[in-house]
């Protein structure tokens, strides 16, 4: 090949390159019901990549391990606790179908002045209360307020609203499309993560919940790694929401996250520190 036809091929690469890595296939991985516990707690913010954080507003951790995930630039999330059906044992300090839009309006507000650094918001448990478009509603209302959030309907009920209210609202929002660890056992895990990244090849994009268990982390600390090679790329949940409205061709709202600049790694001590 000549010199130019070298530097033409070279030119389209170049030109292509852009598309080719968009048309990549993305998954997002948030991780729920963190704040309770110390060591799974270091072990998620110690999983590669940009895995999110969902904290539960009042658990005893949840302050200062949320400030190391910011740190090591992981989104931390909000994980609001909601009504779910009846039989489920409720978070003490839940959000319900008594709640007025006051009430939202103050539990939202008072979760984000405790919890730093928060970007997005997801539901625990929730049943019952993203099944009502008032509730629903008034939640997004409140999250008005927060221009920086964004949403994700953890989807705990096939019958939820909450990604219906929250695109009404023009909120940045996504679904959840798999539950990892819904099964506690690792081979399940197993198959629920190669269903996320069939998912995601299939799709474009794939966002996934776990939760900080034992057989959940150590799925993670052994697949994540392995994600480059199987031509997935692993994503923030603001990047995977982005490519989602990009490819409804909505252009109706932006993302401010307001990350800063975060360092990529931590040293031994400020990890401990988060664990005591």
């Amino acid at each position: 090949m000549s010199p130019r036809g070298v530097r033409g091929l070279w030119l389209t690469l170049l030109l292509l390159a852009p598309a080719m890595l968009q048309a990549q296939p993305r998954i997002a991985i948030i991780i729920d019901d963190l704040g309770y516990s110390r060591d799974a707690g270091v072990r998620v913010l110690q999983l590669p990549g940009p895995v999110a954080c969902a904290f539960i507003p009042d658990a005893p951790y949840s302050v200062e391990q949320a400030e190391v995930a910011h740190e090591l630039s992981k989104e931390v999330m909000l994980h609001l606790p909601m009504q779910p059906h009846a039989g489920a044992r409720a978070h003490p300090h839940t959000l319900t179908v008594n709640s007025t839009s006051d009430d939202v309006r103050s539990v939202l507000n008072g979760a984000m002045l405790h919890i730093p650094h928060v970007v997005g918001l997801n539901n625990h448990q929730g049943s019952l209360l993203t099944e009502r478009s008032s509730h629903m509603r008034w939640l997004m209302d409140a999250m008005d307020a927060y221009p920086h959030l964004y949403f994700v309907d953890s989807m705990t009920t096939p019958r939820s609203v909450a990604l219906h209210s929250a695109r009404a609202a023009h909120i940045p929002s996504a679904r959840r499309n798999v539950f990892l660890d819904h099964e506690r056992d690792t081979a399940a895990i197993h198959a629920e993560f190669d269903r996320l990244v069939r998912y995601a090849k299939r799709h474009g994009t794939a966002l996934a919940i776990g939760h900080p268990y034992e057989e959940t982390l150590a799925v993670l600390e052994r697949r994540l790694p392995s994600l480059k090679r199987e031509g997935i790329v692993l994503v923030a949940v603001s990047d995977l929401i982005h490519t989602r409205t990009a490819q409804r061709g909505d252009q109706d709202w932006r993302i401010s996250l307001r990350l800063g600049d975060a360092p990529t790694a931590i040293t031994p001590d400020r990890m401990l520190q988060a664990a005591n």
